[in-house]
């Protein structure tokens, strides 16, 4: 009789175990294969390992990151920010056009670094301590530049009598006014880099999904007769 018992409970313990097991149980999850990453998962891939010509437009991006804040908490919130739309200064290039070609739109990016770094001088003028991009760091982009070109050699830097004829393009005699351009051209610049980081990272797309997917890229060549 005791044996018949301890069965019966042994039975009835092991019933509770397997009933609580499928009650808690956990819903299957439909997982990714491992290493198969798609959708926002795969950008997110690319973009934490950019190459080092994307590195330098990111940086460069970055040294105006908190131009925003620093333009609202000057003017102590009076102006917002997109009020600089209203002080454009239209000579300055803005995105590359997009009826160019991959070789035009390089050389718009080189020529428009030399622009920018002359008229940066104005900004350097009325603020001492603003963070600008300097002549290393644009000669870095320029030779990333160029290494995309065919013809590197069309990229070619302002005269010292074009960056004065810039500088005073941009010239006005009162301090809002000076303070304003000065903000505009910052404003402008950031937007540009933007642009050119926008272009290196479109060039880039291709080879960089091909190596994701463990493709090497193909280079053809001509074969001699």
């Amino acid at each position: 009789m005791p044996s018949k018992l301890n069965a019966y409970l042994l039975s009835a313990v092991m019933l509770v175990a397997l009933t609580r097991r499928a009650l808690g149980a956990p819903t299957a999850l439909t997982e990714s294969p491992a290493g198969d990453p798609s959708g926002d998962e795969a950008q997110e891939e690319v973009e934490a390992n950019p190459s080092d010509a994307v590195k330098a437009w990111i940086y460069a991006v970055s040294t105006l990151s908190r131009h925003e804040q620093e333009f609202e908490a000057e003017f102590h919130h009076f102006h917002k920010y997109n009020i600089l739309d209203q002080y454009t200064i239209t000579w300055l290039p803005k995105d590359c056009p997009s009826s160019y070609n991959k070789e035009a739109c390089l050389q718009w990016l080189a020529k428009g670094l030399f622009t920018y770094t002359a008229v940066l001088k104005y900004v350097a003028k009325e603020y001492p301590n603003q963070r600008i991009l300097t002549v290393a760091e644009r000669d870095n982009l320029i030779q990333h530049i160029k290494d995309k070109m065919r013809h590197p050699e069309h990229v070619t830097a302002l005269t010292r009598g074009q960056e004065d004829q810039l500088l005073r393009n941009i010239d006005t005699p009162t301090i809002y006014n000076r303070k304003m351009t000065a903000h505009s051209i910052l404003y402008m610049f950031r937007h540009f880099l933007i642009g050119g980081q926008r272009q290196f990272r479109k060039w880039e797309q291709p080879r960089r999904s091909l190596t994701n997917k463990g493709i090497t890229p193909v280079t053809y060549q001509m074969l001699k007769s």
